[in-house]
């Protein structure tokens, strides 16, 4: 591999990594307002990143609701993943999610929003023919009577129900 030559001594990687100055305080919290810094170490120990993303968790209500004001406020709809926490546990199926964001009327940055959760619900308890089966008439009378009930039970059925008490982590991220 070919050595870079400077003046009359050889410049290896070693001798470069050894006099670059490194910054002995790791960098601001992405927090507050992003400013340039002024320290001449590497990586610039004074700067502060500007914050991307936006977290939030909690409960959603008995209607399957939560509010959730982000942490910082975005110039364009950020991305969303909401991750069910806790439901398998508490033997419940794990929900699904949606997201309707909520605008600051002044500025039109995006402040938060309300989180939806539904989740799968059991079918309803369905009815059984009572009359014991005596004769090929009366299998055939129980079946169709069988089969008319079982279609009443789950007649304007709704599959799903609020996800009341179902636990959330929400992350936004800035979009790129």
């Amino acid at each position: 591999m070919a050595q870079s030559q400077i003046g009359t001594g050889t410049v290896t990687p070693d001798a470069v990594a050894a006099a670059i100055p490194f910054a002995t305080t790791p960098p601001r919290s992405e927090a507050g307002t992003p400013v340039l810094g002024n320290s001449k170490t590497v990586p610039d120990a004074m700067h502060q990143h500007p914050r991307l993303t936006a977290t939030a968790k909690g409960l959603l209500d008995t209607n399957g609701l939560a509010t959730v004001t982000f942490t910082q406020q975005f110039d364009a709809e950020p991305a969303i993943a909401i991750i069910s926490v806790g439901a398998r546990t508490a033997g419940k199926a794990v929900p699904d999610f949606d997201f309707t964001f909520t605008t600051d009327q002044v500025t039109g940055k995006f402040i938060g929003g309300t989180v939806y959760g539904r989740r799968a619900r059991k079918l309803p308890e369905q009815p059984l023919a009572g009359n014991p089966i005596t004769g090929v008439l009366a299998t055939l009378v129980n079946v169709i009577s069988g089969l008319n009930a079982i279609a009443l039970s789950i007649t304007g059925y709704d599959a799903t129900e609020p996800a009341s008490g179902a636990g959330y982590t929400l992350i936004a991220v800035k979009q790129s």
